[in-house]
């Protein structure tokens, strides 16, 4: 993965739910064709079918990223000028084409490669692969291409940059891989993005992009041959070229290293970097067996989290061919200093290193192996991107990549810790909270707010057809729903692509209603207690259960269980043990709360949340539960009987909705979901948790410092006084479309990227509720630029007000939102996720497809009133984290 890729996964990794426990390995039901072929210019095609849903994801993988490049970022600007335009698509055909499809697209960066990919419905595969052949025959990389695209990368850079965290780990890469290849992972530099001309990347171009040079992976519902035939058709006629000879790599003598850096987070971070196996290393599975050991919620590392030490704790790993690098670090309050979190984990580490790993923790970590490769089907798009790294990166399949990992033993990761975990050699990093005062933001437009109108060049033969039969499909998933007697929603869609179930629920909730007076918080508190085990387990042994059947399993508002067809009911036994009969311990709670507060002790004083407090202050009238928040002092407030009070009003099957998408039937399902949750019971009448309606909100400014941040982080936004079920609801969601949907092919995009560089991202968004909504646009951009954004902003929201969306504009609109239907449900996630809020909520469960015909049907005229009665330019809030004055 790229290092931002990295960054967020660590993050992130306290979040892994726990490991996998031996279960009977069933060959996987849904990739009905795994088919190989080579073209005779030398690419690399890979075709996985899976019919989850008719939607396909392509990969195409060139084999050179910043290992193979002269000057830092210059792979990185090579991968955005891909999407710049090439000698048979201009960048709005390339952009409109993407948009019409419903589709996504995007690319990534790292060492050894450079990813394109697109997911579209299937039926527009012919679509996805012109577009990338367009690009494979030649991009444009002009100079005026690059110095429009240069404002764009900077904004990227500057962004990461504003992390501490970012920050520190770019540092220990840096420093752990110095003299090799890995020390530069690519991302690029304010300098070397100036320092790059188009004849650099020209030059780049030239010597990489190449068909011998590739790997192309389709996953989805296609037919692999035809599939294979189109690739043919379209790519082996590209001339093969001598690729130039790759960089070696010299590992380093390893030198000890501390690196602290001050942050805006709410949080301390501490980690202790180590220098690992990489996959050309037979020990590299045992390395990654060592990381799904330490991650173990039965392990010791976890301890430091359940026993209160703690609020975070991760193994993470970043691998290349010849080396990896393997994070292990603690978030802790700010009131623990990040010296006493690397201290803890040494201590942890030590103690492995003196008395073995667990071999039962090692077993279950090679079984929880098995599991995922189940799971994994689950997704086309991470299908694909599994195959693609692999392939791509490792030199090797999924399959063998599992059948590494099923060889290690107990020894061979005993063997790795010791070797490689050495504590004189390894690099320490720590982030440190500071509040911040002042700000360098200074608040005024400036000039050059011009924007230059949208030349949408008509779209090429092979797209037309698009918009010729535009219509809202056919659904391919049929839920069922159903209510139990207790109040209880149950939705099931029954799907054979795997031998795995997947189960989603929540209990309908709303702290600032729910939470009593003065206690703001209990909700948190009342969440981290459901870690703590069950009145039939304890924490240990709920574990040990969930291992025994290569379960996972989450508690609280939002629960859940992930697991193995034939441990289904088994699953549910153990995930309504933990919702419904809790254990909260005493002590538990003493820790949780303890927890709760010094983690909100650093945030009161984060950016993120004054950012957040100034908003709903600014947006919300006095005593609207959006402007309740925890703090230190409510928490402290919290009681032990006051959890338990809490738990019992607020938890209620008649809030409760669970979706179960899988390996089973509507009868089976309510079967075992009847037996272990239809005994629960709810007194009184259901309440109402759906905040009130409110007035416009006045237009507001509020500007907040932000330590250690290079860009200005800006939300705009106001309230909307209609919500979700309003018959201009689907109106202003299509308007919305044309503002920020569809990368270039937006209005937002184009004018604030693509022509004047002053972002690298922006977006915009209606959010709905039962009886109000928000609209809201943000962006980052250098504190120079803030006004000057804001102002294009306004000027495009001022615009359709005024006058109806062009009819092209207008059916690229429709187009996108009809094509991300069959998208939106690519993965059981996903599906779960959407019919999760349209029952919660008691909206028709294909509320999307209403909404897509009511778009479909709408005129300009009528999009340009709904968005001129709803949406006030000169109403925004606007919220500003900026760089802290220095």
């Amino acid at each position: 993965m790229g290092l931002r890729s990295f960054v967020s996964a660590v993050l992130a990794a306290a979040l892994l739910t726990s490991p996998i426990a031996p279960a009977k390995a069933q060959p996987p039901v849904g990739i009905t064709d795994v088919t190989r072929a080579t073209l005779a210019n030398g690419m690399q095609v890979v075709v996985l079918r899976d019919t989850l849903a008719p939607v396909v994801s392509t990969w195409m993988n060139y084999l050179a990223g910043s290992d193979d490049e002269w000057i830092t970022g210059l792979a990185h600007a090579q991968e955005h000028m891909l999407f710049r335009g090439s000698k048979t698509l201009s960048a709005s055909q390339f952009a409109d084409v993407t948009a019409i499809t419903g589709g996504t697209f995007n690319a990534d960066t790292q060492n050894e490669i450079t990813q394109y990919f697109f997911e579209m419905p299937s039926q527009d595969l012919d679509i996805a692969l012109n577009l990338e052949r367009s690009r494979a025959t030649g991009v444009l990389d002009s100079q005026k291409l690059w110095d429009q695209e240069r404002g764009a990368i900077i904004q990227e850079v500057t962004s990461d940059y504003s992390s501490s965290s970012f920050r520190l780990f770019a540092k220990t890469i840096e420093h752990v891989f110095a003299g090799t290849p890995y020390a530069d992972f690519g991302l690029g530099t304010v300098e070397s993005f100036h320092r790059i001309q188009a004849p650099d990347l020209k030059a780049y171009y030239a010597k990489w992009y190449h068909p011998n040079n590739a790997i192309y992976v389709i996953a989805g519902n296609v037919d692999p041959q035809a599939t294979i035939a189109k690739v043919r058709a379209l790519f082996g006629n590209i001339p093969a070229a001598t690729l130039p000879a790759r960089k070696p790599v010299h590992l380093g003598k390893l030198t000890p290293l501390t690196l602290h850096d001050n942050s805006s987070d709410p949080v301390t971070l501490a980690f202790i970097g180590y220098r690992v196996p990489g996959y050309d290393d037979p020990d590299y599975f045992a390395s990654q067996i060592l990381n799904d050991v330490l991650n173990s919620q039965r392990g010791a590392l976890y301890e430091l989290q359940a026993t209160g030490k703690a609020l975070q704790t991760f193994a993470q790993s970043q691998t290349y061919p010849k080396a990896g690098l393997t994070l292990v670090g603690a978030a802790v309050p700010v009131t623990t200093t990040g010296e006493t979190a690397v201290s803890d984990v040494k201590a942890v580490l030590e103690a492995y290193k003196k008395n073995g790993l667990p071999p039962d923790l090692v077993e279950v970590a090679k079984q929880r192996e098995v599991a995922q490769a189940q799971f994994a089907l689950n997704s086309i798009s991470n299908l694909a991107s599994t195959w693609s790294q692999t392939l791509a990166v490792e030199h090797r399949t999924p399959d063998e990549d599992l059948a590494g990992l099923q060889k290690v033993t107990v020894d061979d990761v005993n063997r790795v810790l010791r070797t490689y975990y050495d504590n004189t050699t390894a690099t320490v990093a720590i982030s440190t909270p500071k509040e911040a005062a002042g700000s360098a933001f200074g608040g005024r437009a400036g000039e050059d707010n011009t924007v230059i109108p949208s030349e949408h060049t008509a779209l090429p033969a092979f797209a037309r057809r698009v918009l010729a039969e535009l219509k809202v499909p056919e659904a391919t998933i049929h839920p069922s729903q159903q209510v139990l007697p207790n109040g209880l929603k149950l939705v099931v869609v029954p799907s054979a692509i795997s031998h795995t179930i997947v189960v989603r629920g929540q209990v309908l909730n709303n702290p600032g209603v729910e939470d009593p007076p003065g206690k703001d918080g209990i909700d948190d508190v009342v969440s981290g207690l459901f870690s703590y085990g069950t009145t039939t387990y304890d924490r240990i042994a709920y574990q040990t259960e969930l291992d025994k059947i290569a379960a996972n399993v989450s508690a609280g508002p939002t629960f859940g269980v992930d697991v193995l067809t034939q441990h289904f009911e088994r699953g549910m036994q153990l995930l309504a043990d933990d919702e419904l009969h809790p254990a909260f311990p005493q002590d538990a709670f003493a820790i949780v709360k303890t927890q709760t507060v010094g983690s909100l002790t650093g945030t009161v004083k984060s950016p993120a949340y004054k950012a957040s407090r100034a908003l709903a202050a600014a947006l919300y009238p006095a005593g609207d539960p959006a402007r309740r928040s925890p703090t230190p002092a409510t928490v402290s407030t919290v009681t032990y009987d006051d959890v338990k009070s809490f738990y019992a009003q607020t938890y209620r099957p008649d809030l409760t909705t669970i979706v179960v998408v899988g390996d089973t039937t509507a009868d089976a399902a309510r079967t075992v979901v009847e037996k272990y949750f239809g005994e629960w019971k709810a007194e009184g009448p259901t309440p109402n948790v759906f905040p009130p309606p409110v007035p416009p909100n006045k237009p507001g400014q509020a500007v907040i410092p932000a330590t250690g941040r290079v860009q200005a982080e800006v939300t705009l936004a106001e309230t909307l006084p209609i919500g979700y079920t309003h018959e201009d609801y689907p109106l202003l969601q299509l308007a919305n479309t044309a503002l920020s949907g569809g990368f270039y092919a937006s209005l937002l995009f184009h004018d604030l990227r693509e022509i004047h560089g002053y972002v690298y991202t922006v977006s915009s968004a209606v959010n709905g509720g039962r009886n109000r909504s928000t609209f809201t646009v943000s962006y980052g951009a250098d504190p120079q630029n803030v006004m000057r954004a804001a102002r294009l902003v306004t000027n495009d929201l001022t615009s359709l007000q005024r006058k109806p969306l062009p009819g092209d504009r207008l059916i690229r609109a429709k187009a996108l939102v009809i094509g991300e239907l069959p998208v939106r449900q690519e993965s059981y996630d996903g599906l779960s996720g959407q019919l999760l809020a349209y029952a919660t909520t008691g909206r028709p469960l294909d509320q999307d497809r209403i909404s897509a015909r009511a778009q479909l049907a709408a005129t300009a005229q009528r999009v340009q009133a709904a968005f001129a009665k709803w949406i006030r330019p000169g109403g925004f809030v606007r919220v500003v984290q900026a760089p802290a004055g220095k």
